[in-house]
């Protein structure tokens, strides 16, 4: 009998400090969660104040996409106008000048038919021309000047 009090009593003190070691530890995790729920919501206080910032920088970001690309389109155009005046004869007048992506359209007036002979083979050799087409020329006999309309096509 005395090994039942002395096993009971062992039981009752291991029981006890199991509930002395559930109640302790619930007093640990509770701090733990309340630790975990305010870093959550200072990181969400965090990300909401960034809102305004990554809103703004989406909209700049949406802004430029079409400014890159006249960028792009005007580097190209450079390129293609700076090439024509190093081609154009000297006494070759252009009225009007249209360029794009798909070709070019000339229509001015030269001082002689050599200048717009000239212009003609240069602008066989323009980089990325495919094809030359004569919408109007005219020949004037009494000033020797021949007015042209010229469209070109590029690759």
């Amino acid at each position: 009998m005395t090994w039942a009090t002395t096993s009971g009593r062992v039981l009752v003190v291991l029981t006890e400090f199991v509930v002395l070691l559930a109640f302790g530890s619930r007093f640990y995790f509770d701090k733990k969660v309340n630790d975990l729920k305010e870093e959550v919501d200072q990181k969400q206080a965090q990300i909401q104040a960034f809102a305004d910032t990554e809103r703004t920088i989406r909209t700049i970001l949406a802004k430029q996409a079409p400014v890159n690309g006249y960028l792009t389109g005007n580097l190209a155009f450079k390129e293609r106008y700076d090439e024509l005046s190093r081609i154009m004869p000297a006494r070759v007048r252009l009225e009007k000048l249209t360029i794009d992506k798909t070709g070019m359209t000339l229509v001015g007036e030269s001082d002689s038919e050599l200048g717009f002979a000239q212009l003609l083979r240069s602008l066989r050799k323009f980089r990325g021309v495919t094809r030359l087409s004569m919408k109007e020329t005219s020949f004037d006999q009494t000033t020797g000047t021949v007015k042209f309309n010229i469209q070109t096509t590029f690759q």
